[in-house]
């Protein structure tokens, strides 16, 4: 009777996670659908729409004006590189986030203001605002939950892996003293036979045994 029990749970459970693993599935599926819907729709907008769902997902915009946007990320690691874009004005950012990693890069020569809700998330903006005219500032507005939210300069990591590249460098491995290198060259060349004397000693005057030692 027990065994009998036992397995009546054993079955109950497994179906209950059945059951709920093919609710959730449903469930992304449905929003991935409808994520995919929303940005193709938005390709003739002026206001484009990037989503992202449990994926790795790199947006560029090069060499074209960036007039604004929306981004929505759930459980990605979403990223919007507008390092090439050309700002005229200032724009805005709607932002949406849930269980995410998202990364902000942005030029030289624009200003930042973050405007984020923030629930158990992280928010850093590492660009370097400045007082200058001229300047376009670029606004990120929206909710953050479960989310690391980060905005960086174009190439700010790249020239922090230069830098460090140039401490590692060993200048006394790569220029070492002249004393220390040994090069040893030595070419010999093999006489050929011949039945006559005159010709085998012709060929040993013509070996050449070269020995240099720096």
């Amino acid at each position: 009777m027990a065994k009998k029990n036992g397995l009546l749970k054993f079955i109950a459970v497994t179906g209950a996670c059945v059951a709920t693993a093919k609710l959730v599935y449903d469930k992304y599926k449905e929003t991935k659908d409808k994520f995919v819907k929303e940005e193709n729709d938005s390709i003739d907008a002026e206001i484009r729409k990037y989503n992202a769902i449990a994926e790795k997902k790199i947006v560029e915009i090069e060499d074209e004006e960036f007039v604004g946007c929306e981004l929505k990320s759930v459980c990605a690691n979403t990223t919007l590189d507008l390092g090439l874009a050309v700002f005229e004005k200032d724009v805005y950012i709607n932002f949406s986030s849930y269980a995410s990693n998202v990364t902000i890069i942005l030029p030289e020569g624009v200003n930042v203001v973050c405007d984020v809700d923030r629930v158990a998330a992280g928010v850093r903006n590492l660009v370097e605002n400045v007082k200058e005219e001229g300047i376009h500032t670029v606004y990120i507005i929206g909710k953050a939950v479960a989310t690391s939210l980060e905005v960086i300069p174009v190439n700010f990591y790249v020239d922090e892996e230069d830098e460090d590249e140039f401490e590692d460098f060993d200048e006394d491995a790569i220029f070492a003293d002249d004393e220390d290198v040994l090069v040893k060259v030595i070419n010999k060349a093999e006489p050929e036979k011949s039945e006559e004397k005159s010709d085998e000693k012709k060929d040993e005057d013509n070996l050449i045994n070269l020995e240099e030692v720096r």
